[in-house]
């Protein structure tokens, strides 16, 4: 899973506008407004469009100051979470 987290910085008087276009777009969730333009935001990969594809739209978007990511994580969506770790040994007392 690709999970990425947005502060995005809209002119505040079309904050609205900008919220229903973010909600348009796939695996986007908007978790606050301020009312004064700032949004957080995350994103992330589906099978439509990629989280990163998101950021870049978001920061084209018409009334948008800004769109900056604040937040990344990656973790395998499958059963290789384990792949390349090892178990830690406890010292011998």
């Amino acid at each position: 899973m690709n999970v990425i987290g947005v502060l995005v910085m809209t002119v505040p008087e079309h904050e609205d506008e900008v919220v229903a276009r973010l909600a348009e777009m796939p695996g986007v969730e908007i978790h606050a407004a301020t009312g004064d333009g700032r949004l957080v935001v995350t994103a992330t990969d589906e099978d439509t469009a990629l989280a990163s594809d998101n950021l870049m739209a978001m920061q084209l978007m018409p009334h948008v100051i800004g769109a900056s990511l604040v937040y990344h994580a990656f973790e395998p969506e499958n059963d290789e979470s384990d792949a390349g770790t090892r178990e830690l040994r406890k010292p011998a007392a």
